[in-house]
């Protein structure tokens, strides 16, 4: 069964792209990087809930960071 996703999990994130999930971590926790989503928290609460990274997110997040590097190469 085939099943298209919209979303991945910051393992994921690093097996298809290569990030280490500390680099995510570290990166959410400081307000920067790839664009992401959390589910399952309670609200005004810090910790728990899923994190996903949107897919379609984080093509656009690449491919704006490739225009980036051409333009300044």
């Amino acid at each position: 069964m085939n099943i298209n996703r919209k979303y991945l999990r910051p393992s994921e994130v690093e097996e298809i792209y290569g990030i280490k999930q500390g680099t995510l971590a570290k990166q959410r926790s400081h307000g920067f990087g790839l664009p992401y989503v959390i589910i399952g928290r309670k609200p005004k609460k810090r910790k728990g809930g899923i994190v996903l990274y949107d897919i379609e997110d984080l093509e656009k997040h690449f491919k704006t960071i490739n225009k980036v590097e051409v333009a300044t190469a």
